[in-house]
């Protein structure tokens, strides 16, 4: 007897683990409604301030992305929280924003 019977196949399962709701450990989630909106079959994160929705499939960098450079109403307060919160994890994203700061200051 198969350990797969009864149940969907391994291939059809690793077809659909990328829409799997998995632990969310990313302190992006936080600027994110807790439940993923399903558009035209795909499940999408909805910002809290802004209320555009993105794919969260591959990861979260790309609501990463819109909180720190896209989303044009989270108070500044919050951004600049989570920008630092950035800084730990990802010195190459820290690094491109401290280049702009300083080409801008002077």
């Amino acid at each position: 007897m198969s350990t797969l019977e009864g149940s969907e196949s391994a291939d059809s399962m690793d077809e659909d683990t990328s829409q799997v709701p998995h632990a969310r450990r990313s302190k992006a989630w936080e600027h994110y409604e807790a439940d993923l909106v399903l558009v035209e079959g795909d499940l999408k994160a909805m910002c809290k301030y802004y209320g555009v929705q993105l794919h969260t499939k591959f990861g979260t960098s790309s609501l990463r992305t819109h909180i720190a450079e896209a989303c044009q109403s989270i108070p500044d307060a919050c951004r600049k929280r989570f920008l630092l919160t950035m800084k730990k994890k990802h010195p190459k994203v820290c690094l491109c924003l401290m280049k702009k700061f300083v080409v801008n200051s002077w």
